[in-house]
């Protein structure tokens, strides 16, 4: 009887290790030269438990673009981790990369792009229009989950992921108008940072008009977050020491503002919520932490980076697509700092 081949057998005539041969055979990471050598020696020998789906199986790099170190950051822990499990279920390549926007931060990019063969890109907290557009000039396939707040100053074709859905915020601003009589409401944040943050403000406006409250800016805290630290209590508390009363309801673009804000708010001696309530954002850790419990919006990371892995693999086997833009729809978890 002929003996069966095995990985041993394969490694030998490769010289390499039964681990590497292994994890090339199970579609774990090893270089790619090296896993194709393999897959091909387990074919010539007629290993049994060869699966040709592998060979026949593009092989695509995929690269995370940052600018702005994300790891240690609530909100993209789980999305980082969904992108990474769908690249290797799918044995594909994963890199990342965390540019420091600043005069030479495209060259740099672009040479690193270059030297990895990338297939398709995947950016985070990118969003710089003239950055934007220099990566698109290089004609590769990228999805960008969240995004400048210009953008429709964009013609290159490309894919847009959002957390945010605008709606949600104005039907809760409707409901808050109804409920508890509010009248006046504050947003707290750079609108400008980014397009979720741009849409959550337009909720929150869409809601004043729908029930005929007017609003002026001089009721918000808008400041540029390049020169403003919205996580410093002490800032936070000198701009709410300008009001001439507290709103009925501010509004933060995010839970880690709305922490901030609410802290502040407790240090100046009011309480939450019968001074004034908080809405937060993103269904992130900050929000169930500390006392009050903030309402947020709370949105599925995991799936947000799936959605972003999938629209980018159809725009890689599909270059000519059209620029398509997807909001992903949040769930309000209402807590202790809305509810009177």
């Amino acid at each position: 009887m002929k003996k069966a081949i095995t990985i041993k057998d394969i490694a030998e005539e490769l010289g390499l290790s039964r681990n590497t041969v292994s994890k090339a055979l199970n579609g774990q990471y090893v270089p790619n030269k090296t896993r194709e050598l393999v897959l091909k020696k387990a074919q010539q020998m007629n290993y049994k438990s060869f699966n040709s789906e592998l060979l026949k199986s593009k092989k695509y790099r995929i690269l995370l673009l940052t600018g702005k170190p994300i790891f240690n950051m609530n909100f993209y822990l789980p999305l980082v981790n969904s992108l990474e499990t769908y690249c290797f279920d799918n044995n594909y390549d994963f890199f990342g990369y965390t540019y420091k926007p600043d005069g030479n931060a495209f060259d740099k990019v672009a040479t690193y792009i270059k030297n990895l063969n990338v297939d398709g890109i995947v950016a985070i907290e990118c969003f710089e229009i003239e950055f934007i557009k220099k990566l698109l000039k290089l004609k590769l396939p990228t999805c960008f989950i969240d995004f400048a707040g210009h953008a429709f100053e964009i013609e290159d074709n490309f894919d847009l992921i959002s957390s945010t859905d605008q709606k949600n915020v104005c039907d809760y601003i409707k409901s808050l108008i109804t409920k508890y009589n509010f009248k006046y409401f504050s947003f707290v944040g750079d609108f400008r940072h980014c397009l979720s943050f741009h849409e959550r403000y337009m909720g929150m406006l869409r809601g004043l008009g729908r029930c005929n409250l007017t609003h002026s800016t001089k009721d918000d805290i808008l400041e540029d977050d390049k020169i403003f630290d919205y996580g410093n209590i002490e800032l936070l508390k000198s701009k709410l020491k300008e009001f001439f009363r507290l709103p009925d309801c501010f509004v933060c673009c995010n839970d880690f503002v709305a922490r901030k804000v609410a802290t502040a708010i407790k240090e100046l001696g009011y309480e939450i919520p019968k001074d004034t309530t908080i809405i937060g954002y993103d269904g992130v850790i900050e929000s169930e932490e500390g006392d009050p419990k903030i309402t947020t919006f709370y949105v599925d990371k995991t799936f947000l980076g799936e959605e972003a892995i999938r629209l980018l693999i159809g725009r890689i086997k599909n270059r000519n697509c059209p620029t398509r833009i997807m909001y992903i729809h949040s769930d309000l978890v209402e807590r202790e700092s809305t509810i009177k």
